[in-house]
């Protein structure tokens, strides 16, 4: 049929999973294969495959998860989705029960005193299900049903007719099954049609993948995700995920629900459904059953991943936000230092090849692949990329290979990586780290706060793509403060200036708020302007770059200095003073108004900077 599959992604942590998880029980040949169907009894007990489809439409699979087997049980919710969706909750309940049963899945047996199926996935509920499924445009009843199933799988599927004839020929018990639910006036059609309809639903041909992509489209609220096509609504999905909670697993559920902690639904050709809601679906091939007719593997499988991922529906905080809240570019997101036009026309034509991802709440496994894919997106038109962990909560440790493999591809693909605020977590960072030793890569790239992971980000994106000359220090006629004047204006304001310098860390005017009578025109280094934060330390408000001034605003005004200005580097400068100001403004008014011109223009571009920082 198909040949086994195990490479695709292989350099995912999550392929790796499925690898380790395959190659540890594929020796495990316990259990029987299902024979009271003789169709089924040819299997290989041997065929073992493993398949994950994420919320995003992310496929992971290993082993033979193209190989196709009949759905059998697995149709049940399927079919109980359809029949939600067709007649509404209030008109199937009126023909099924949802009580777990606790016995067989082949039980001949009603509910005392309602006489209605236990449950839509035993047989004698999934038996009343299937009738209730009215052709509506299609020839058949099984014509529709099979157009369900394709939209959950995302191919078009059919009906294994060996299987069918098979079944429908020894399918006695539960002829006598439909036979009992036409005499409680459960079902009102014509028992034959209702059987041989029920027959093909289970002996409808799926792989492992399309199971997975089943249950995917479960965990996505009735989404497939792989498709983006809406296959049920949202509050169906609800009633299927209950009940396959409670009854999926025949006389088993119980034990299923406290160990695993998953919606799931098993068939007795081997295959088994899990589903974490909002997050991935599961699917497990293997045709060897246990003693509740679930396949053996499928079973050790799903409790080695749900303890593994830590899956647990019951686990705390179990339906987590979107991992990723924002996603940006440099073009709606900028770093507090202010740029002159040249670095500003560079980056509003580059700024979309920056990437920031936005991060939040509690990072599980599932949540640190959404990240992943969301960071290779596209990854080879961005040359860097930026995670930032302010707003995350709490990282699983788990999440370690995958945030390095994320490292590893973007890089591949040509984008440089960094992360912002990721030292809230010094466990996680630790591991990471130490992870990343083990396997030789390069170490991480951090940043204390996005800001200055966004300023990373901006002076690569202009040195990449400037063509800026690299003089050490601006000429006064290069200064932003003397655009428009005439050489004998520059030369007559640089009577009045006095050229100063600072040393990296130094504090400009102290490391007192003060309201100085000068200001400076910089034109080499980067200052900062830093205000006190809650923590005892600092936070950067601004950074100055050549071209620009410091103190203009509180000279004129006499008002305090709006934060702490240190030099960052070496920094040069002209300092004016208010004196100075005053003589310029009596000898040449023209020349001053220019520069005010000039001032007002910056402190206009800085409004707008912080306007844009506000509003984020």
């Amino acid at each position: 049929m198909t040949e086994s599959v195990g490479n695709n992604r292989t350099a995912s942590p999550v392929q790796a999973l499925l690898e380790r998880l395959h190659a540890r029980h594929a020796g495990d040949l316990s259990g029987e294969v299902a024979s009271y169907i003789p169709e089924l009894a040819g299997a290989d007990p041997e065929w073992f495959g493993i398949s994950m489809v994420t919320a995003d439409g992310s496929v992971y699979e290993v082993g033979d998860t193209r190989r196709e087997f009949t759905i059998q049980s697995i149709s049940k919710p399927l079919t109980f989705a359809l029949a939600l969706e067709a007649i509404g909750e209030g008109e199937v309940r009126r023909h099924v029960d949802v009580e777990p049963s606790g016995e067989a899945f082949n039980s001949i047996t009603l509910q005392p005193g309602t006489g209605l199926p236990l449950n839509p996935m035993v047989n004698a509920g999934a038996i009343a299900t299937a009738s209730l499924i009215e052709p509506l445009g299609f020839e058949k009843p099984i014509d529709r049903i099979l157009h369900e199933y394709s939209q959950f799988a995302g191919r078009h599927l059919k009906v294994d007719e060996q299987v069918f004839t098979s079944e429908n020929e020894t399918g006695n018990r539960n002829r006598a099954i439909a036979y009992l639910l036409k005499n409680a006036g459960v079902i009102d059609r014509d028992v034959e049609e209702v059987v041989e309809t029920y027959f093909r639903q289970c002996s409808t041909l799926v792989t492992c993948r399309d199971l997975a992509t089943m249950a995917a489209t479960l965990a996505s609220t009735g989404v497939n995700p792989v498709t983006g096509e809406r296959v049920v609504r949202e509050d169906t999905v609800r009633n299927v995920l209950s009940v396959m909670a409670s009854c999926g697993m025949y006389d088993a559920a119980g034990d299923w629900l406290y160990t695993v902690g998953l919606p799931a639904k098993s068939g007795v050709a081997g295959g088994i459904i899990a589903v974490l809601p909002g997050q991935l679906g599961v699917a497990v091939y293997s045709p060897p059953l246990d003693l509740h007719g679930n396949s053996v593997r499928g079973v050790k499988v799903c409790e080695d991943l749900s303890d593994e991922l830590h899956l647990h529906v019951m686990s705390p905080a179990r339906r987590p936000p979107p991992p990723v809240r924002i996603e940006r570019t440099c073009i709606d997101s900028r770093s507090k230092r202010l740029r002159g036009p040249a670095e500003q026309q560079i980056l509003a034509e580059h700024g979309r090849r920056v990437k920031v991802l936005e991060l939040q709440g509690e990072l599980s496994f599932a949540a640190g692949e959404l990240v992943t894919s969301s960071a290779l997106h596209r990854a080879e038109h961005h040359d860097f990329t930026v995670l930032d962990f302010r707003a995350v909560r709490a990282i699983d440790l788990i999440d370690v290979p995958i945030f390095s493999h994320l490292v590893e591809s973007c890089e591949e693909a040509g984008s440089e990586i960094a992360f912002s605020d990721v030292d809230r977590h010094p466990v996680f960072l630790e591991e990471l780290t130490r992870h990343r030793e083990r396997e030789g890569h390069h170490p991480l790239r951090t940043f204390p706060d996005l800001d200055l992971a966004l300023e990373w980000c901006e002076q690569g994106l202009i040195e990449k793509y400037g063509d800026l000359e690299s003089d050490p220090e601006l000429s006064l006629a290069q200064h932003g403060t003397t655009l428009g004047m005439s050489v004998e204006e520059i030369e007559e304001l640089s009577s009045h200036l006095e050229h100063v310098s600072y040393e990296a860390g130094e504090m400009i005017y102290g490391a007192e708020l003060v309201a100085p009578d000068q200001m400076l025109l910089v034109t080499a280094g980067k200052i900062s302007l830093l205000a006190e934060d809650d923590e005892g330390g600092h936070r950067r408000l601004a950074t100055l770059s050549p071209g620009m001034t410091l103190g203009e605003i509180s000279m004129i005004a006499g008002t305090p200095l709006a934060g702490m200005p240190r030099a960052d580097t070496e920094v040069k400068a002209w300092v004016l003073t208010a004196g100075d100001l005053e003589v310029l403004r009596a000898r040449n008014p023209g020349l001053v108004v220019t520069l005010l011109e000039n001032l007002l223009r910056q402190v206009a571009q800085r409004v707008g900077h912080l306007r844009a920082e506000l509003l984020r």
